[in-house]
C-alpha cells in the first residue's frame, strides 16, 4: 500500500504489461535480519537510475537509505512524455498520433545483455530491435542506405575509422584523427560526436576508444515497444519511491565530522555517515554543490578531464513518412546530426521523427524559440527530401493558436534543465579510462560517486552505464562497512 500511495502521489501511473518480479516485493516479517548489519545511514543524491539502484541493493541489504531529489519527478535523465503534465508539453499529447512511447531522454537500450538490457527482460516487456541495415546516411543533400554509398570513399572512410575506434592510440581528437574530407565531416559527427554527446572536434579519441574496447554488452539495439521508460524504471525500484524526498536541491555538503550534514536550498539539514553523489557530471562541474572540506586534487583533476554539452529533443509529426518506412536512423545532418524513426517496428504510425542534437548544434538551437528551432529543422530537411517536410508536417488546427506558430512539436531543451544542464558525459583530448576511476573513487569511506560520468565498464553515457556504478558503489559501501 505504502508503494503504490508514493506512485499515486507522484502522479505516475505504470502501464500495463509491467510485471513485478518476486524480488521485488517486499520482505516478510519472518525474514532473518539485514545481510548487512549498519547502525548509519545513507543518503542518496539524485534520483536517477544510479541513484534508485543504488537505493534499491542498499534496501535489500537492510541499510537504511533516503534519496534526496531536486526535481518534482523521479528518473534524472529517463523522461517520458506520458507521465509529464507540464503545460509545454500539452498540445502535442492532444495532436500527436503517436502510439509509442515518446522519450524526452533516453530512448534506445543499447545491448539486450546490459544493465538495462537485462532489467527490461526481466520484466517481460516486449521490445522491438533496430535493424542495423536500415539506416540513412546524408551526404551531398542526399539521404542513402550503406548499400547505395558502399562505393563512395568519403563514406567508407567515415565507417572505417568508426569501426576502428576501438583500437586508436593517438592523442587527438575524433575529428583530428579521423581526418575525414569536408565533405564527409557533419557524417563523422552525426556517427561519433552527436552520438556519443558532442561534437567530433570536441571529444578525445582516445578516451572514447578506450571505453568502447571496455564494454562487453553486444551490439543489439531495443525499443520498448508500449512501456515509457520512466514508468519502467519507478517500477523496477518501487520499494525505494517511498524513499525519495522531492524538490530537494541540495547545495551543501559537509563531511569534516563523524556525522555528514547535507543542507538544501532551503537550509533544512539532513545527516548521514555516508553519501552517495549521483548528481549530472555538469551539477558538479559548476560548482552548484560545495563540499567542505573540497573535493580532493585527484577527484578535481579527474572532473577536468570530462565534460557534458548542451542537450536538445524535438520530436515532430508528419502527415505521411516520406523518409522511408523501413529507415531508423538518419545520420549526417548539419543542423540535426541524428534523425532517428522511432516508430518503426513498434507503431501503426510511421509518421514521427524524434530528433537529437548535442554540444555546439544544441547550444546554437537553445538560443532561439521553440518554434524558430523547428523552421530551421525543416529548412534541412527540405533541402534532402525536396521540401517534403514543410508540405507534409503536421500542425493544430485549433483555432486558438496563431497560424504561423501552430507546428504540431516537442521540444525538450537538457540545457536549459537546472537540475540536468546537459546531456551526457564525454572524455576530453587526454582523459582516459584511469581519470574515470579516478572520479568515480570514494572519499574518505565517506562519500561516494555514482551516474554514468563513473562507469569504468565502458558504458559511460547510458543508462546502463548509471546502473553499473549503482553496483560498484554499493560494493565499496559494504566494503567499507566491513572493514575489507
Amino acid at each position: 500500500m505504502e508503494r503504490r500511495k508514493a506512485l499515486k502521489q507522484l502522479g505516475l501511473g505504470l502501464s500495463g504489461g509491467i510485471l513485478m518480479p518476486s524480488y521485488l516485493m517486499s520482505c516478510s516479517k519472518d525474514d532473518p535480519g539485514p545481510e548487512v548489519p549498519y547502525d548509519g545511514n545513507v543518503i542518496v543524491i539524485g534520483a536517477g537510475a544510479a541513484g534508485l539502484y543504488a537505493a534499491d541493493i542498499l534496501r535489500v541489504k537492510g541499510i537504511k537509505v533516503t534519496i534526496l531529489e531536486a526535481s518534482s519527478q523521479p528518473g534524472g535523465r529517463i523522461r517520458s512524455l506520458r507521465n509529464q503534465i507540464d503545460v509545454q508539453y500539452q498540445s502535442f499529447n492532444n495532436a500527436s498520433q503517436a502510439d509509442f512511447p515518446i522519450e524526452l531522454g533516453g530512448e534506445v537500450v543499447y545491448g539486450s545483455n546490459s544493465s538495462w538490457g537485462k532489467i527490461i527482460s526481466d520484466l517481460s516487456l516486449p521490445t522491438v530491435e533496430v535493424d542495423p541495415t536500415a539506416p540513412r546516411y546524408i551526404l551531398d543533400s542526399q539521404a542513402k542506405t550503406s548499400a547505395d554509398w558502399n562505393s563512395d570513399g568519403d563514406w567508407n572512410a567515415v565507417q572505417n575509422f568508426v569501426n576502428g575506434l576501438p583500437n586508436y592510440a593517438g592523442g587527438d581528437t575524433v575529428q583530428g584523427a579521423a581526418a575525414v574530407s569536408t565533405r564527409a565531416q557533419a557524417l563523422l559527427n552525426s556517427q561519433t560526436g552527436n552520438y556519443y554527446g558532442t561534437n567530433s572536434d570536441r571529444i578525445g579519441a582516445f578516451g572514447l576508444g578506450e571505453s568502447l574496447k571496455l564494454s562487453k554488452r553486444d551490439a543489439k539495439q531495443l525499443m520498448t515497444r508500449a512501456n515509457p521508460w520512466q514508468d519502467i524504471i519507478i517500477s523496477r525500484f518501487s520499494e525505494v519511491i517511498p524513499s525519495i524526498v522531492l524538490n530537494t536541491v541540495v547545495k551543501k555538503i559537509d563531511w569534516s565530522s563523524t556525522l555528514i550534514t547535507i543542507t538544501d536550498s532551503n537550509g533544512k539539514e539532513y545527516t548521514a555517515t555516508k553519501v552517495i553523489v549521483s548528481v549530472p557530471l555538469s551539477i558538479l562541474k559548476n560548482g552548484d554543490i560545495t563540499f567542505t572540506p573540497g573535493l580532493d586534487a585527484t577527484k578535481t583533476s579527474a572532473l577536468a578531464k570530462f565534460k557534458m554539452d548542451a542537450a536538445m529533443r524535438i520530436v515532430l509529426d508528419f502527415k505521411t513518412n516520406f523518409w522511408g518506412l523501413d529507415s531508423s536512423y538518419i545520420w549526417g545532418g548539419s543542423t540535426v546530426p541524428q534523425y532517428f524513426n522511432s516508430g518503426v517496428g513498434r507503431s501503426k504510425f510511421f509518421r514521427s521523427m524524434a530528433l537529437t542534437i548535442y554540444g555546439q548544434k544544441a547550444e546554437q538551437l537553445s538560443a532561439l524559440s521553440n518554434y524558430d528551432k523547428v523552421l530551421t529543422v525543416l529548412a534541412e530537411l527540405d533541402a534532402v527530401y525536396q521540401g517534403q517536410a514543410t508540405r507534409f508536417i503536421r500542425r493544430d488546427l485549433d483555432e486558438k493558436l496563431d497560424d504561423t506558430n501552430n507546428i504540431v512539436r516537442l521540444v525538450k531543451d537538457w540545457t536549459k534543465d537546472e537540475f540536468i544542464k546537459g546531456g551526457v558525459s564525454y572524455p576530453l583530448v587526454g582523459a582516459t579510462n584511469a581519470d574515470r576511476k579516478d572520479l568515480s573513487l570514494p572519499i574518505a569511506d565517506k562519500l561516494y560517486f555514482a551516474g554514468e560520468a563513473t562507469d569504468v565498464e565502458g558504458d559511460s553515457g547510458t543508462v546502463s552505464g548509471a546502473l553499473n556504478s549503482a553496483v560498484r558503489v554499493v560494493e565499496e559501501i559494504v566494503k567499507s562497512i566491513r572493514g575489507i
